[in-house]
């Protein structure tokens, strides 16, 4: 640690871009000069909501909706619904979801896939949550740039249906928010 000590604020500052939330946080925990030159790690929730719907079954699953692009990494998703399947016969109905990345060219590239958010509708209305935490791929694996693409299935044959209310995601965020130059050197830098 003392070899650290011993860089300039500039070099610190730049390293620490390399790093994840959690590691600028322990680095800034080793002094105080660290803590005073260290990003703050700022945690914020966005809430995204599905429309409600009722539909007869496809036999393939269809869009839901696309969450918003991520403005930085994601924590943990915490996700409600009401929901139900036509109330007989064998039970299909299913909400899922996929982690996706903008490519440069073309149709954006499946990163990592959650099937069975809530497992398999029920016969009768009922509220389903699930948490998804940090160490799931669909979170794990987010990037700032990344969306979350909602699926919908209510199951092949005939008769199928699926009901769905209420669907909403908490997503908990982390953003690492740099100190200007002014902050650091206490003096205006015009450009």
């Amino acid at each position: 640690m003392e070899v650290m000590e011993q860089l300039d604020d500039l070099v610190l500052r730049h390293i620490t871009s390399f790093l994840d939330p959690e590691d600028i946080v322990r680095l800034g925990r080793t002094s105080r000069r660290m803590y005073s030159l260290m990003p703050r790690v700022i945690l914020t929730t966005e809430l995204w909501k599905g429309n409600d719907f009722h539909m007869s079954g496809p036999w393939e699953p269809e869009l839901y909706f696309d969450g918003p692009l991520l403005p930085s990494t994601v924590q943990e998703l915490n996700m409600d619904v009401v929901w139900q399947d036509q109330g007989h016969g064998n039970r299909k109905g299913e909400l899922y979801m996929i982690l996706m990345r903008p490519a440069v060219e073309g149709e954006p590239v499946q990163i990592a896939e959650y099937r069975r958010l809530f497992g398999i509708a029920e016969h009768y209305e009922e509220q389903a949550n699930k948490v998804i935490p940090a160490d799931h791929p669909v979170v794990a694996e987010a990037k700032p740039g990344d969306f979350y693409r909602f699926m919908r299935n209510a199951g092949g044959g005939g008769g199928h249906e699926l009901t769905v209310k209420n669907f909403r995601v908490e997503a908990s965020t982390r953003t690492v928010m740099y100190k200007g130059a002014s902050e650091l050197y206490g003096e205006s830098l015009e450009f």
